[in-house]
């Protein structure tokens, strides 16, 4: 079982680090409102990750893998969300003041980031394909239901604590200072990933 886990937390390790919607979210939410809606954020999709695992142990995913209905409208849901992300992160506009002593203006509840963190990664069918393959490549039949939950709640867990970090690193005064004066280039840059990986989703 140990070698097992080791296959699962390596192949999630690199998946996770890898940029996505995940991190543009938690990246964007970051930079606009700080520290903590960005770690708000990632536990949002940390959550959302339990949401995958539970549908995986169920057999659901499998299900969905069939099911080409299911999958284009989980699709098609988290590509909507992701256009009206970017759409919010275009609105953003160059500031003429002296923003310099003071914090960043925009102001994201701590429920809405969790939210927006939770929504983003549960409506990303990337996710939903990556659980199935990395579940039923590497989880052996036999291995007892206690055990998978276990996995389960360490690959949300790790997810968290990956996108705190990364909240933490981009919440720097020094990187806060140069986004209170070009921060809608940020905005701007978030928005087209953002459209991006929801194009990427669609087609």
């Amino acid at each position: 079982m140990l070698d097992e886990f080791l296959l699962l937390a390596i192949a999630h390790l690199f998946a996770v680090a890898s940029p996505g919607a995940d991190f543009a979210v938690v990246l964007k939410n970051t930079l606009r409102a700080g520290k903590t809606a960005g770690i708000m954020t990632a536990v949002g999709v940390g959550f959302g990750i339990l949401v995958h695992v539970g549908y995986t142990l169920l057999g659901v995913s499998l299900i969905l893998s069939k099911s080409e209905l299911l999958f284009n409208i989980i699709k098609f849901s988290g590509a909507t969300y992701l256009i009206w992300l970017a759409f919010k992160s275009f609105q953003s506009r160059k500031s003429n003041e002296d923003k310099s002593e003071k914090a960043v203006e925009i102001e994201i509840s701590s429920p809405s980031a969790a939210k927006q963190g939770f929504i983003v990664n549960v409506l990303n069918p990337k996710v939903t394909i990556f659980f199935v393959a990395l579940f039923a490549s590497t989880v052996s039949p036999q291995t007892p239901l206690w055990m998978q939950v276990i996995y389960g709640a360490w690959l949300s867990l790790y997810t968290m604590i990956w996108f705190i970090f990364v909240a933490w690193a981009f919440s720097r005064k020094r990187v806060l200072s140069w986004y209170q004066t070009h921060g809608y280039l940020i905005d701007w840059g978030m928005g087209i990933v953002l459209l991006i990986i929801a194009i990427r989703l669609i087609i």
